[in-house]
């Protein structure tokens, strides 16, 4: 009796598995016939080069963005600093004071130096912390970080150039110019246009810059971009939706690691570069992950800038040392706007070295990143800065530049939003001796601006101007391979200082096709284009097939994310919202394959873009969230890198 009762269940679960794999056969059997059917409706798209209008009905840029206004309420009866001395304001016999330098190591470090007596003291340090105790409690009753440029009076030893071919004649070398590159994160080059107009105009005629108009960018977020102009890395895959051309690997992948949980001490970072050619090198930023070691990953633990405001930033948004509240709170009782300290910073550090060669990369995050137009309001800021300052940097090539455009919510999801995010901006600046009209470099960089460029290109120039241009005192600029100049590795890009003569596709260029400005043409799939696929068949959107495979699989690709994060445990799984947005688009490629181009809003919370192959398979090298979900992703992973893919679970809101 068990044994038969046994074999009717095996049964029931043999016939109910046939079921499911019968339903699914038919439903890929239906797919696969829909995809042949769209294909012989459809024609080959090209690659399109679109021009949008600068000005535009969204609200927003109707009424830009204002940060509050601030008013100075930090008070500091204690101490004083200046002139590079630190001392008591009023002696009091209720109270003592000492200072502690915070020393930078690495992206993610500090070395706390000893507690020190503050009268009439010199701090050997950028950034250094004082506290007053109370005489009678022992306690602190004031704190508070500094911040300067402290001239080195021992500059490190002279390093030996390792990243140039043995017979490369170095000794020709004669570099004159200082570099600064700063970078205004999520700024678009029509952004530019609209919202820092002066400024442009002013570093037109008054620093023969060039405005670059076709700038690609490589990757989906600062980190990938950085990367790609700072130390001539792809950290995702290379797809090529337009011509199927073959997949190639990241970077990371070619080399073994992963890109994050290990250092990037041995990659190309062209400041290491320059502090080989016996630079002096500042890093300016103010966000708690910086490029190289943002979403919690490792980043550089060798220390290369000589100056650095790393300390202030680690101190003053990271838990781990101590104080962050009370010293974040400081910051803002002083009402310090990370364009203006940062920037201040700089010239500081411009001033003091005035001896010296300069290499400078100042990245400024908290202006547009969040706000749209956050940057509109310091158009006549920047436009004085660069005035006020203008004799240091016209011994300097400059590079004014972004990471992408922006990338968030409202005008990012219509079709000139997304071709914005991939089209950041870039302003080039060569140094007054070279801005005659008769200077190939000027002359190059012009003739430059209509082509179609990216953030490889910026940093073949950066390895240009401190190498073979140099060599060459930037005469005879034409075509050079850098990497034939190079140790173990391969330039991704052209150097702007020379024309670019040859015609690049983005993969050519290393930009995947998700990002690329020169879009296929996708058409919209609707009920218009399910009826000639399906004739009388009075198949709706939602029945059909494509739709539903493309949906289904999304859905999958999301929580397939959340198990490649290792995340589940914090986030809840997403699931389809019957309401909520589905857009799908398809071309139809060179290479006769549809590609399909989806935008869908899910359960509990998100809004995604991904590619699809014919298969219905997710390809290409990421998938984009365009809403806003710090507030709900970072409660429970405030760092980790899939953290985009996460709604936190109730329970684990509090986790860190």
């Amino acid at each position: 009796m068990i044994l038969l009762l046994l074999f009717y269940v095996l049964k029931l679960v043999w016939t109910s598995q046939s079921i499911f794999y019968d339903i699914a056969d038919f439903q890929f059997k239906e797919f696969r016939w829909s995809i042949e059917r769209l294909k012989n409706i459809s024609t080959t798209s090209v690659c399109e080069w679109k021009s949008y209008p600068v000005y535009s009905d969204y609200h927003e840029f109707k009424k830009p963005y204002h940060h509050k206004p601030c008013k100075y309420k930090f008070i500091n009866k204690f101490v004083h600093f200046k002139n590079g001395i630190l001392n008591y304001k009023e002696r009091n016999i209720n109270y003592y004071c000492r200072y502690q330098c915070n020393y930078p190591n690495g992206d993610s470090k500090i070395i706390f130096g000893k507690w020190n007596e503050i009268k009439n003291a010199r701090p050997d340090c950028d950034v250094f912390e004082v506290n007053c105790f109370s005489n009678r409690s022992n306690k602190v009753i004031f704190t508070d970080m500094f911040i300067q440029i402290y001239k080195m009076e021992n500059k490190p030893p002279l390093e030996k150039v390792t990243f140039l071919n043995d017979n490369y004649p170095i000794e020709d070398i004669k570099n004159k110019y200082n570099v600064h590159v700063i970078v205004l994160d999520s700024i678009s080059h029509y952004n530019l246009l609209r919202g820092l107009k002066n400024t442009k105009e002013y570093l037109e005629d008054e620093y023969s810059a060039v405005t670059f108009k076709y700038n690609n960018k490589v990757g989906l977020n600062s980190r990938p971009n950085g990367l790609a102009f700072l130390i001539n890395t792809r950290i995702k895959e290379l797809h090529d939706l337009h011509n199927s051309k073959e997949t190639k690997p990241s970077d990371f992948i070619l080399k073994g690691d992963d890109g994050c949980r290990e250092s990037i001490d041995n990659y190309p970072f062209i400041a290491k570069y320059y502090r080989q050619l016996n630079y002096t090198v500042y890093y300016g930023e103010d966000s708690k992950g910086n490029v190289f070691a943002a979403s919690g990953c490792v980043g550089l633990n060798r220390q290369v800038a000589h100056h650095t405001l790393r300390p202030y930033t680690l101190r003053i948004h990271n838990n781990i040392y101590g104080s962050k509240k009370t010293l974040l709170k400081n910051h803002d009782l002083k009402c310090r706007r990370p364009v203006e300290y940062q920037l201040n910073h700089l010239a500081k550090f411009m001033k003091t070295y005035e001896d010296s060669k300069q290499f400078s990369l100042t990245w400024v995050t908290r202006l547009s990143h969040y706000e749209m137009t956050g940057h509109f309001e310091y158009d006549g800021y920047l436009k004085r800065y660069f005035k006020k300052n203008k004799d240091m940097f016209d011994k300097s090539f400059l590079i004014f530049m972004s990471d992408h455009g922006f990338r968030i919510e409202g005008f990012r999801n219509t079709e000139q939003g997304e071709f914005e995010d991939n089209n950041p901006f870039l302003i080039i600046s060569p140094p007054k001796k070279l801005r005659k009209e008769k200077s190939e470099a000027l002359k190059n960089l012009r003739i430059n601006a209509n082509k179609h460029t990216s953030h490889f290109d910026i940093y073949a120039t950066l390895l240009d101007i401190a190498t073979e241009g140099s060599r060459r005192r930037f005469r005879g600029m034409s075509p050079f391979n850098l990497t034939t100049i190079i140790k173990n590795d391969k330039i991704k890009g052209l150097s702007l200082l020379r024309e670019i003569k040859v015609n690049r596709t983005c993969y050519d260029m290393e930009v995947t096709s998700e990002y690329c400005l020169c879009q296929q043409q996708f058409i919209k799939y609707d009920q218009s284009i399910i009826n000639k696929i399906y004739g009388d068949m009075n198949i709706t959107f939602k029945s059909s097939s494509i739709v539903m495979t493309i949906k289904r699989n999304f859905i999958n690709k999301l929580n397939e994310q959340l198990v490649i994060g290792n995340i589940t445990e914090y986030c809840d799984l997403m699931k389809k919202n019957t309401d909520g947005i589905f857009d799908l688009k398809y071309t139809y490629n060179n290479n006769k394959k549809i590609i399909f181009k989806a935008r869908i809003e899910v359960l509990p919370k998100g809004i995604f873009d991904a590619y699809f192959d014919e298969f219905g398979k997710h390809t290409g090298s990421s998938i984009n969230r365009i809403d806003r979900y710090a507030k709900f992703a970072e409660t429970c992973l405030p760092t980790h890198p899939y953290r985009r893919f996460c709604y936190c679970k109730r329970k684990s809101r509090n986790h860190k």
